[in-house]
């Protein structure tokens, strides 16, 4: 079998969870024995492939023109849509005024890759509950969640400890690329006032945001790990903090609770379908929650949550659930 993936141009230069998501799909495909390919070409000759497989439709522009191409080669296209309304982050506080007026503008266009592709793999069956207000007609569907590395399982702390000696003895982590929409504005602020050190990791991608969050005295950014080395990170925390404003779940929610971390985690999206009560929950607009949660995950166990993502979320897991829709289609 030879899929394509297609995804927005600039996925590796801007690396998000969109990013992680094709990456490690693709390698576990990989490793089933699929020939996967990738291009960002929106005119691409489709013809050696079996299926195309297009990524978020949060930035739509670009998926519309993948899509318009594998319908007009009469090609099977899957969608992953990756998609949660933003409402309620575009309307707060400081955000640019039009930026919902442009979400609500492209909803047609979504609209169309929703209900014209052959299948929908939404990361959980409550984005796909959220699919289904916002849209009228809409392909099938099989929930195909998120994953873990399965090289994570077992990580220790040594080897973080070993790269930066000098960090304190506790820490709160964040792992995420340093943006509004990540809100670590609100934890390192609260951090400061419970006296937390915070330690984020993770590329900057509002460079102003940036310097308001790492004015507080408490917080070092390290930049972006990998591998070996960002999974004994997580395990050398005392918990990972991903209070966004929406997460579907959050990568490093999931890659953080199968190092044995406490997760405390917004309640805005998908995070309750994967943690269930296993984990700490924040609400973007309630200034105790966080408070309370990071006061929580001192004493809150991991190991519950960390046995239930190892068992249900490992990437390889991931790839088997994908390749089952693919068959699905192709059948």
């Amino acid at each position: 079998m030879k899929v394509l993936f297609q995804a927005r141009p600039d996925f590796m230069k801007n690396p998000a969870g969109d990013t992680v998501q094709i990456v490690s799909t693709g390698q576990g495909l990989k490793n089933l024995g699929i020939e996967v390919h990738l291009s960002t070409d929106p005119n691409i000759d489709l013809s050696p492939y079996d299926l195309v497989h297009i990524f978020n439709i949060t930035r739509i522009k670009e998926s519309y023109m993948f899509f318009l191409n594998a319908q007009k080669q009469a090609k099977r296209i899957i969608i992953s849509p990756i998609y949660w309304p933003p409402n309620a982050y575009l309307k707060r506080e400081g955000a640019s005024s039009n930026a919902l007026a442009v979400w609500k503008h492209m909803q047609p266009m979504r609209a169309r890759l929703l209900g014209g592709c052959d299948l929908l793999l939404p990361n959980s069956q409550i984005e796909m509950e959220v699919l289904q207000q916002d849209f009228l007609k809409l392909a099938p569907y099989q929930v195909v969640p998120n994953g873990f590395p399965d090289s994570f399982i077992g990580a220790t702390p040594h080897r973080f400890r070993e790269q930066f000696p000098d960090l304190p003895e506790e820490f709160v982590l964040c792992a995420a690329r340093i943006s509004p929409r990540k809100n670590q504005h609100w934890l390192a602020k609260t951090c400061h006032e419970l006296g937390l050190s915070l330690v984020l990791l993770g590329p900057v991608n509002d460079q102003n945001y940036y310097k308001i969050v790492t004015d507080y005295s408490n917080v070092i950014h390290i930049g972006t790990l990998q591998g070996e080395l960002l999974a004994s990170a997580y395990s050398a925390a005392k918990a990972h903090a991903l209070p966004s404003w929406f997460e579907t779940p959050g990568l490093s929610s999931l890659e953080a609770s199968a190092c044995g971390t406490v997760v405390i985690t917004t309640d805005q999206g998908s995070p309750k379908e994967y943690f269930q009560d296993m984990a700490l929950y924040v609400h973007p607009l309630d200034d105790v929650s966080l408070r309370t949660a990071l006061e929580l995950s001192y004493n809150a166990s991991p190991e519950p949550l960390m046995q239930h993502i190892h068992k249900h979320y490992s990437w390889s897991r991931v790839a088997e659930i994908t390749l089952e829709a693919y068959h699905k289609v192709l059948n």
